[in-house]
């Protein structure tokens, strides 16, 4: 099976301000890491990051996107606003959101489409929590997050990709295993199959969750692992870099 050009994304989070872009840039710039690489800063920096990296092939992204298209909505930010600010990418769904803030997959269907109406390319994050993962429930959790977001959606050419996080490996630098990795996204991807059709072939699945310089690389091998979604590493700039460059040799 043909291996798709790895997708490497970091999610600052709640994190980082002018000294870290200003790190960022001066650590990422001016690398080939053959690998298509994006950065998901706070809103508010997303502006002063695709302006220093204008001539980059660095791709920046959103944490997150309004639901909503306009209107009284204080606080939100569209799709369309941030298609204008640069944005290439956003974040929809993510485990923090749906725990935090009490998304749900109907809302996050909704994002999808207003992303890709707007040409941002969305990645829906999907995972289970501990006590799912004890119960044995991740495929019927997965199951559930994936149709409701995704089934009848057509792409129309459009890129999408899928990231795969449990929720009980998120920062806690216990990574799934590899075998747990390897089934999961096997299941992921039959699933786009059966939603998507051929498009299922140009999804990109990613795998986050305790993603470290020294585990990238065996995660990458494993099958429809298509990248990685990187969230505390990528806050130090040179164990980004180094994430990145293990990608882009396997």
């Amino acid at each position: 099976m043909t291996k798709k050009a790895p997708l490497v994304v970091a999610n600052w989070k709640l994190n980082g301000g002018t000294d870290l872009i200003c790190t960022s840039v001066a650590s990422i710039r001016n690398q080939n890491f053959n690998v298509q690489v994006g950065i998901a800063p706070p809103y508010v920096y997303i502006s002063e990051l695709v302006t220093f990296l204008r001539n980059s092939p660095i791709m920046v992204g959103s944490q997150n996107v309004s639901k909503f298209e306009s209107g009284a909505f204080t606080g939100e930010t569209s799709a369309q606003m941030l298609k204008e600010v640069g944005c290439q990418f956003c974040l929809i769904g993510h485990s923090e959101r749906r725990q935090v803030f009490l998304e749900n997959s109907e809302s996050c269907r909704t994002k999808v489409e207003r992303a890709l109406a707007a040409g941002v390319m969305p990645i829906i994050c999907i995972g289970e929590n501990a006590q799912q993962y004890e119960m044995g429930l991740t495929r019927d959790i997965l199951y559930r997050q994936l149709h409701h977001t995704l089934e009848g959606l057509s792409l129309n050419g459009q890129s999408l990709a899928v990231a795969y996080e449990p929720v009980w490996a998120i920062g806690t630098g216990r990574a799934a295993s590899v075998e747990v990795v390897g089934e999961v996204h096997q299941f992921i991807f039959d699933e786009l199959v059966v939603m998507l059709g051929e498009d299922a072939n140009s999804v990109q699945i990613l795998y986050g969750g305790s993603v470290k310089k020294d585990n990238a690389a065996e995660l990458l091998a494993i099958d429809h692992v298509d990248g990685l979604l990187v969230g505390g590493a990528s806050l130090d700039p040179e164990h980004f870099v180094q994430i990145c460059r293990v990608a882009g040799t396997g």
